[in-house]
């Protein structure tokens, strides 16, 4: 379940897994929103955040355009390999 939930943020094409991707995306947002208002975040030195929130989401966008070319091919691949 835990692998299907957070690979599944990525869409792979699983239809039933759909709503646990969306609850789990729902709740890192509650958990984000509930932290922030208590003053607690994340700092520049954290894997792609930046001080500049323009330049995290280029960040973002650079791990979903760059980081992510290939994997709609690797998906399909191992679903169509499944014995």
């Amino acid at each position: 379940m835990l692998v299907a939930n957070l690979t599944g943020i990525v869409c792979d094409g699983a239809k039933p897994s759909c709503a646990l991707k969306l609850a789990t995306s729902a709740s890192a947002a509650v958990q984000s929103a509930l932290l922030a208002v208590s003053g607690i975040e994340v700092s520049k030195h954290d894997g792609i955040i930046e001080d500049d929130v323009e330049k995290t989401i280029i960040n973002l966008a650079k791990v979903g355009t760059l980081g992510m070319s290939v994997t709609d091919d690797v998906i399909l691949n191992i679903m169509i390999n499944k014995c």
